[in-house]
């Protein structure tokens, strides 16, 4: 029998102990009713109970399979979502590479067309020495030739220097690591020959990750030069020893007067420099990040190009803080 079918039965047995012990008078016979009703009461709350605990033992049970199927969901799409960030990167890259491969092929173009122009005015100027040079008595006639006028002698140069410690002081506010060849493609713009000098410090002897950071950059036709890094006398940390002296001397012993110069520093100490070089006849412009440019600097130069605005055209990728 079911103890849904013995309760009531109970029940009915204890009311009719106590119904018949109160109308025959047996005290005896209505107490013990009174205590098989209040056991049956007290048997059907444990078992009301018992039941609840097991109903919600079930719900905990489906609840822990339902979160377990969800996050086993949660971490399959999270590792779709890596995958798809990873496609992306990597279209990034091709595309930036792209880009690059264009921008050579257009420098190249304008260097090519640079030289055919020169030399068709060379080739132009050379015919007409030899006409002005002709006998008088030629059969031929003179006639006159359309010449244009020679461009100076001197090439122009766009000559970047790039204060390593600065620039990567502003590549980590950024929170950037800086793709170099892009880097190179876009300083290259509207220019037919270029020279990049970069400036760090290293570590004697040059540890190895020094070595191919400076042969990375002279596979990329860089002219890497290292300056020596030395401890502060004051404190734990290190310097670089005469990296701003280094470049100053370098521009005013390298630039003449048609060059174009590019710095990639904001640092105020070039303002000198910059000034002595304007007054010989080049054009400065600086690269700098917003914040650390100075404002003397800002001011002398002849443009300013931010890297808060060209960041996603040399960036390789974009460093994400997890702290």
């Amino acid at each position: 029998m079911k103890p849904t079918q013995v309760f009531p039965i109970a029940m009915a047995a204890s009311i009719a102990c106590i119904l018949t012990g109160s109308i025959s008078k047996q005290p005896l016979l209505r107490g013990l009713g009174e205590i098989a009703a209040l056991g049956v009461i007290s048997i059907k709350i444990i078992v009301n109970q018992s039941q609840s605990d097991v109903n919600n033992q079930k719900q905990l049970t489906l609840l822990t399979k339902e979160n377990t199927s969800l996050q086993v969901k949660l971490a399959d799409a999270q590792s779709e979502l890596d995958k798809l960030e990873k496609k992306v990167k990597t279209q990034n890259t091709c595309q930036r590479l792209y880009i690059s491969k264009i921008d050579k092929l257009q420098h190249q173009q304008k260097v090519i067309v640079g030289n055919l122009a020169q030399l068709r005015e060379k080739l132009e100027n050379k015919t007409v020495h030899q006409s002005e040079n002709q006998p008088k008595n030629s059969q031929k006639p003179f006639q006159p030739l359309s010449v244009k006028s020679l461009p100076d002698s001197q090439t122009s140069v766009t000559r970047v220097y790039i204060d390593g410690n600065n620039l990567s002081f502003a590549l980590d506010s950024l929170q950037i690591e800086v793709d170099y060849d892009a880097l190179r493609v876009e300083l290259s713009q509207n220019t037919t020959a270029t020279t990049f000098k970069y400036y760090t410090g290293v570590f004697s002897p040059m540890t190895e990750g020094q070595k191919r950071f400076m042969s990375y950059l002279e596979h990329l036709r860089y002219e890497a030069i290292g300056l020596p890094i030395l401890p502060r006398p004051e404190s734990r940390s290190v310097k670089t020893v005469g990296d701003d002296v280094k470049i100053v001397v370098d521009m005013l012993r390298e630039v003449k007067q048609q060059d174009k110069v590019i710095l990639v520093s904001g640092d105020g100490d070039f303002i000198p420099a910059i000034s002595e070089i304007q007054r010989r006849g080049a054009a400065v412009t600086v690269v700098a990040k917003k914040g650390m440019l100075s404002q003397q600097l800002s001011e002398i130069a002849d443009d300013v190009i931010l890297l808060d605005d060209i960041q996603y055209k040399i960036a390789k990728f974009t460093k994400v803080n997890v702290a």
